[in-house]
């Protein structure tokens, strides 16, 4: 099982400077605990995230490691000219000397597209997401020197070709981040893995999500234990339960106030993303996340590490789970609290499952098993 950390980089107090510094520490100690890979996000004009480039802190990234992949969760094609967006990552992957894992998706803060110029988008993200995916990965995987060329509805370019090229061949490993239903039957038709999180969902409904998933990949033929979904899980650990419950509160609070102001609501919510005004709505119908509500309903784990070992236990049966990537700093959480927990979910926590082989969900094992 392999192990990362996450990062959005949220920085309420505005003091970006710090918030850089802890990060790149906290990355440096991962990789020195033994974490296997560090995933950065792209978020533009709000509090909710400071990380406007993730490829300029995937190059700082590159320079401060030696060992760790770096990962993209996620680049918002629907942002940029898809030319671009290949050149800057192509150029990460070289100078990480090919450690690249790239996730992409196409972005539902309706302020981000406004931010960026290009709030007309929204509506047809989902187009404009597919357009720009076929073109990174075709600039990626044709042979060197032969120009590219793509004619679609939302991009058009004749003969363009990419300099630097990634080291990895044909591409770097590519995720596309699903949280909808929808966008999980888009990632069954690209041929990409999932990036999975219970974040703006439960973690039973999730892994309803992956397993289903699962089943139809395999009955189109793919092999099931080759299937990496990785789960960015929000995870704070301390020596005991009630311990980890008083560090997070005020930071998970404000964290998640500030998604369910962000994200699509109300009547002009745009097509394809009524799944989050549903769960804008579910959340005001309960009075707000509180914590105990987000920990019992798995989309945080605040805990010992007994606790969580239990925790990946079941997601080990019941999903596959093989990838885990653990996202400790959140809502601006202290950097030593940080510390800690990774420090604790090391010593106790990546030892019990660094060597699990990747295994079938129980599910889909018992109907193979009936199926003869």
């Amino acid at each position: 099982m392999r192990f990362g950390v996450f990062y959005v980089l949220e920085c309420p107090d505005h003091d970006f400077t710090r918030a850089y510094r802890e990060m790149l520490a906290q990355i440096s100690y991962a990789e020195h605990l033994g974490f296997d890979e560090v995933w950065l996000a792209e978020h533009h004009g709000s509090d909710y995230g400071s990380m406007p480039s993730p490829q300029v802190a995937a190059a700082a990234v590159a320079e401060r490691t030696n060992r760790m992949r770096i990962g993209i969760a996620v680049s918002n094609l629907t942002f940029d000219w898809p030319v671009r967006v290949a050149e800057d990552y192509a150029m990460v992957d070289v100078l990480s000397g090919g450690r690249l894992d790239f996730g992409v998706g196409r972005g539902y803060q309706p302020g981000e597209f406004h931010n960026m110029g290009v709030g007309d988008r929204q509506a047809v993200s989902r187009a404009v997401f597919g357009e720009a995916l076929e073109i990174i990965r075709g600039l990626w995987s044709k042979p060197p020197g032969r120009p590219f060329s793509f004619h679609g509805a939302h991009f058009d370019i004749h003969e363009v070709d990419c300099r630097p090229t990634p080291v990895q061949r044909p591409t770097p490993p590519m995720y596309v981040a699903s949280i909808s239903p929808e966008t999980f039957d888009l990632v069954a038709s690209t041929g990409c893995n999932p990036l999975v999180t219970p974040t703006l969902t439960t973690l039973p409904e999730l892994s309803r999500l992956i397993v289903d998933l699962k089943r139809r990949l395999v009955d189109a033929g793919r092999d099931p234990l080759s299937l990496d979904f990785p789960m960015n899980w929000q995870i704070h650990l301390a020596e005991t339960a009630e311990q980890a419950i008083a560090d997070v509160a005020g930071p998970l609070s404000w964290y998640y106030r500030t998604v369910l102001d962000l994200i699509p609501s109300g009547p002009a919510t745009p097509a394809t993303y009524e799944r989050y005004a549903e769960l804008a709505a579910t959340s005001d119908e309960a009075g707000g996340p509180t914590v105990e509500g987000m920990r019992e309903s798995g989309v945080v784990y605040a805990g010992d590490p007994d606790g969580l070992i239990r925790e990946i236990e079941t997601l080990y049966q019941e999903t596959g789970l093989q990838h885990l990537i653990c996202w400790m700093r959140f809502g601006g959480l202290e950097h030593e609290k940080v510390l800690r927990s990774m420090e604790l979910f090391a010593e106790h926590v990546m030892p019990r499952f660094r060597d699990r082989p990747p295994v079938v969900p129980r599910a889909l094992r018992e109907e193979m098993t009936a199926a003869g």
